[in-house]
C-alpha cells in the first residue's frame, strides 16, 4: 500500500515536524534554556533513544552540565525539565495555574487504554471531579478510619516474616496489597495467587516499561495509524496486550464489587460508600469506578516501595536500628506493639521514614507536566505546550540541601542546636503542586505501621551464604515510575520471647 510505504510515511512525519516547528516559532526576545546539541527535525531524539540508564540518573548529569533547568526537544516537542528545589518550587506551586496540565503520552494513555486514569487526565473539571472524590476520603482527617484494617495487615506481615522470613519482600507487598484491597474494595486479598493482584501486576508492569521508555508515537501520534506489521510498529503490538491488562484491571474488580453491592453482600469500602454518597448522581459511577482503579493498580506500590527502601536501609545501618530500638523501648515498652497514637512521640522513627523517602524517592521523576501558556523562568523561554519533568532525584541528592547525599542520615531532619532544617522530602517525592498524589498520607501510614512494628520486634541482619559469610545487599534500584530497591535477601531475629509472642499475636495481644 502507498500510504504505508516508507518513503511516503517519512515525507508525512518530516511536514508534521516541519509545521510544528513553524507554528511554534519564538517571538520571544528571551532564549530557550541551554541543554543538549539538536539536530534538524529529530532535535534532542538521537540524544534521548542513547541513554540505558534510569532517565532520573541522566537527567541530573545534563543537570550538572547545564544548570537548574535545561531543554529538550523530539521532532518538534519541547521538553523543559527543572532539577532544583527552587525551581520545581516556582514553577509547580507558585505558578501552578500554568503547569497543572498534563501533555498527552499517547502510547498509555490512548493506545495502551489508561485514558480512565486520572492522574493523566488534563486539567479539567473531569479531572477535578476525580480528584476531589478521591481526595475527600483519603485525606488526612479520615485517615483514622483505615487504622483497623492497617493493624490487621501488619499483625499478619509479621506472623508471615517469623514463618516465612525469605520471602519477607513478598510479605511487604502482601501488606501493601492487603490494605488497598480491603479498602477500595472490601476485597479480603488470598496470601498467595489472588486473582485481584494478578491484574494489577500485569498492569502495572506495563504501564512501568511505557513510561520508562521513549516511545515515537508520544512524540508523533501519526504513527498510531500504521499497522502492526509494519517495520518499527513493536509499540503496536506491545500497546494492545497492555491495553487488555489495563481495562481488565479496571473492569474486572468493579464487576465483582457492582455484583455484591447490587445483591446487597458489599461490606464499606470507598467504591460502596460512595456508591451510596452518589447513587442519584449521573456520571459519578464511571468517576467512582476510575479512582477505585487507580488507587487498587497504583496505590501499593509505593508503599512497598518505602517498606522496602526503609528496611534496606536499616540491614546497612545497624547503628541507626540500635537507636530506633531504643527510643521504641523507652517509648512503647516492650510488652506491646507500637500504634498509630505514638507516631507523634517516636521522633527518630519519623526521621527514618523522612531520610527513606530522600534516599530512594518513591517517585524519581514526576509525571510531565504542561505548560498552557508561554513564560519566562530566571531568564528563559518556556513556551506554552512543553512538557514539563521535575527531576525528584536530583533534588534530593542536592549536596548543599543534604550533605552527602548518599548516605543514610536520619540525624538530618532532627532538630540540632536551633539549626534549620532542610525541606521535607515529603514535599517532592509523590509529585508537585495541584498534582501531587492525594493517597500519600494513606500509604505511609501502611509502611510506617510495618516499619514501626519490625523495629519493635526484630533485629534485622544480613543474611549469609552457606559457608557462614555476611550477604551484601546490591546498592542497585529499579526505577521505572516507581524506584525500588533490588531484590536483596534479610535476616528477622526476633529480640526477646517476648517479641516473638508479639509477632505471633499481633494486635490482638
Amino acid at each position: 500500500m502507498i500510504l504505508f510505504s516508507p518513503s511516503t510515511f517519512l515525507g508525512l512525519v518530516c511536514a508534521v515536524v516541519v509545521y510544528r516547528l513553524w507554528s511554534r516559532r519564538s517571538h520571544s526576545q528571551y532564549p530557550l534554556p541551554p541543554g543538549p546539541k539538536r539536530l534538524p527535525i529529530i532535535g534532542s531524539w538521537l540524544t534521548l533513544s542513547k541513554i540505558k540508564e534510569p532517565l532520573c540518573l541522566a537527567y541530573t548529569k545534563f543537570a550538572k552540565e547545564y544548570g537548574d533547568v535545561f531543554y529538550l526537544e523530539v521532532f518538534g516537542e519541547s521538553i523543559v525539565v527543572f532539577n532544583s528545589a527552587k525551581a520545581v518550587i516556582e514553577i509547580f506551586e507558585k505558578r501552578s495555574a500554568n503547569y497543572s496540565d498534563r501533555p498527552e503520552m499517547y502510547m498509555v494513555t490512548e493506545l495502551m487504554k489508561w485514558s480512565w486514569d486520572f492522574a493523566h487526565m488534563g486539567y479539567t473539571d473531569w479531572w477535578r471531579l476525580h480528584r476531589k472524590t478521591f481526595h475527600q476520603y483519603f485525606q488526612q482527617n479520615q485517615l483514622p478510619q483505615f487504622y483497623p484494617v492497617q493493624r490487621e495487615s501488619a499483625s499478619l506481615f509479621l506472623k508471615k516474616v517469623i514463618e516465612y522470613p525469605e520471602e519477607f519482600l513478598d510479605h511487604i507487598r502482601h501488606h501493601a496489597g492487603y490494605v488497598i484491597l480491603k479498602t477500595v474494595y472490601g476485597h479480603k486479598m488470598e496470601y498467595k495467587n489472588d486473582y485481584y493482584v494478578e491484574l494489577a501486576d500485569r498492569a502495572v508492569r506495563g504501564y512501568s516499561e511505557a513510561l520508562g521508555t521513549s516511545f515515537l508515537v508520544d512524540y508523533l501520534p501519526i504513527l498510531s495509524y500504521i499497522p502492526s506489521w509494519f517495520p518499527g510498529a513493536s509499540f503496536k503490538r506491545k500497546a494492545k496486550v497492555w491495553a487488555e491488562h489495563s481495562l481488565e484491571s479496571k473492569d474486572a474488580p468493579w464487576a465483582d464489587l457492582k455484583k455484591n453491592y447490587e445483591n446487597g453482600t458489599g461490606v464499606p469500602c470507598f467504591a460502596i460508600d460512595n456508591l451510596e454518597k452518589f447513587k442519584d448522581s449521573e456520571n459519578m459511577e464511571e468517576v467512582i469506578k476510575n479512582c477505585s482503579a487507580l488507587a487498587f493498580v497504583a496505590g501499593a506500590d509505593t508503599t512497598v516501595s518505602v517498606i522496602s527502601s526503609a528496611i534496606l536501609a536499616l540491614l546497612l545501618h545497624p547503628d541507626v536500628q540500635a537507636k530506633a530500638q531504643a527510643e521504641m523501648d523507652a517509648v512503647v515498652g516492650t510488652s506491646r506493639l507500637p500504634d498509630f497514637q505514638d507516631r507523634g512521640k517516636l521522633p527518630y522513627l519519623e526521621a527514618i521514614l523522612t531520610e527513606t523517602l530522600r534516599w530512594i524517592p518513591v517517585l524519581p521523576l514526576s509525571l510531565p507536566h504542561k505548560s498552557v501558556k508561554d513564560d519566562i523562568y530566571e531568564g528563559h523561554f518556556i513556551p506554552a505546550g512543553s512538557t514539563v519533568v521535575g527531576n525528584t532525584w536530583n533534588i534530593l541528592h542536592d549536596p548543599e540541601m543534604y550533605p552527602d547525599p548518599e548516605s543514610f542520615k536520619p540525624e538530618r531532619f532532627l532538630q540540632q542546636d536551633g539549626k534549620e532544617l532542610p525541606l521535607n522530602p515529603g514535599l517532592f517525592a509523590f509529585g508537585f503542586g495541584r498534582r501531587i498524589c492525594p493517597g500519600r498520607y494513606f500509604g505511609l501510614n501502611s509502611a510506617w505501621l510495618a516499619i514501626a512494628s519490625l523495629i519493635a520486634t526484630c533485629h534485622l541482619k544480613k543474611a549469609v551464604d552457606k559457608n557462614g559469610k555476611e550477604i551484601e545487599p546490591v546498592m542497585n534500584h529499579f526505577t521505572g515510575l516507581v524506584c525500588h530497591p533490588a531484590p536483596y535477601k534479610c535476616t528477622f531475629v526476633p529480640r526477646s520471647s517476648e517479641a516473638l509472642k508479639l509477632m505471633k499475636a499481633g494486635h490482638e495481644n
